[in-house]
């Protein structure tokens, strides 16, 4: 039985002639499809392992119409949100033996949108978008495009799965936290620009106060760019006015370390004077002096339950609308607890 000549792939042709059956038998082989005798399924996988067959991936979508390819849409892949959900993402896929297309959108609509478009593009089989930028419309008509899995961003009625945290309730786990150790003066540092996810950890500050007895000042609510820099900023900002502020309640945890760097630059003591609470969970709330108190979300272990709705979503096509959602919790460390406060920073 002729071989294929040493450094040329093997073909479809070749393990059928091995295996001694005809393409379509060793295609369904292939395809698990259990109209196969058992011997004859044994004899072509011993052909495939002999010639060391590797499937021609695009040309087996043609035939399934499946490219066992999601896409991840995700704003920025250089904030330490994102990595640990795109983690749980790759390992969840490569358990389904799928594979992962990653679009970085920098927080952009109309580059979110494009990549969507991409991903359509490239025979995706559905895709995972998270914090999305897209408005309701145009994000409802993706999402009936293909199965879709939507991660912080809701969206009533859409055709998929909705992954949202409650972000207010985190933001009242701070506030209490930060009440009971004596904290009365309480900052938010938020984003500058309206989304979903920032409009309800706000809503759970305001509420958090209300609940602890705070009376709620806009003055000091501080917003700015999404980054350590931003975060940075804000704190200058409340230090310029000098306002009477004994905590800070971060957005997300960069805002919160960029906040802290800025204090301990200018001999505020931590948590002394000031204490800091972030918001995500995120690796890099460990790694700082003093560490990060932080509402913890399981960023890792969404990833994963993306992946294992989306398969679901592809599996049956016809499935209903629904939304899972996740309880976070919160990390005290030391950027908010200390043995004995030193007073109230003055600005």
């Amino acid at each position: 039985m002729p071989r294929p000549n040493r450094g040329q792939a093997a073909t479809l042709n070749d393990v059928a002639r091995l295996a001694n059956v005809s393409r379509q038998t060793v295609s369904r082989v292939i395809n698990n499809k259990d109209t196969v005798r058992p011997e004859t399924e044994q004899r072509v996988r011993a052909a495939i392992r002999e010639l060391d067959y590797r499937p021609n991936s695009l040309a087996r979508s043609l035939v399934t119409n499946r490219s066992n390819v999601i896409g991840l849409v995700v704003p920025n892949i250089s904030q330490p949100y994102y990595p640990e959900i795109a983690r749980g993402v790759e390992d969840g896929a490569y358990e389904a033996d799928y594979s992962v297309f990653l679009s970085h959108t920098g927080g952009d609509a109309g580059r979110e949108l494009r990549a969507l478009e991409r991903l359509r593009g490239h025979r995706v089989d559905g895709v995972i978008i998270c914090n999305s930028r897209l408005d309701d419309e145009t994000l409802s008509q993706v999402a009936a495009l293909a199965p879709a899995v939507l991660v912080n961003r809701q969206l009533a009625n859409v055709s998929g799965t909705v992954i949202w945290t409650g972000y207010d309730t985190g933001s009242e786990l701070a506030i209490d936290h930060l009440h009971a150790v004596g904290r009365r003066r309480i900052a938010y540092v938020g984003l500058d620009y309206v989304n979903n996810v920032d409009a309800a950890k706000f809503l759970g500050y305001r509420t958090g106060l209300e609940r602890n007895g705070i009376p709620f000042d806009s003055s000091i609510v501080v917003r700015g760019p999404n980054s350590f820099q931003g975060g940075y900023a804000a704190m200058e900002a409340l230090y310029t006015a000098a306002l009477q502020v004994d905590a800070i309640f971060a957005s997300n945890d960069l805002l919160a370390i960029g906040a802290m760097r800025y204090a301990l630059t200018h001999g505020v003591d931590v948590p002394g004077e000031m204490a800091f609470v972030g918001f995500g969970g995120s690796e890099v709330a460990s790694m700082v002096t003093p560490d990060l108190t932080t509402i913890s979300v399981p960023l890792y272990s969404i990833g994963v339950t993306a992946v294992q709705e989306l398969l679901q979503l592809i599996a049956c096509p016809g499935e209903q609308h629904r939304q899972l959602n996740i309880k976070p919790e919160i990390l005290i460390r030391g950027s908010s607890v200390a043995n004995q406060r030193a007073g109230v920073a003055q600005f």
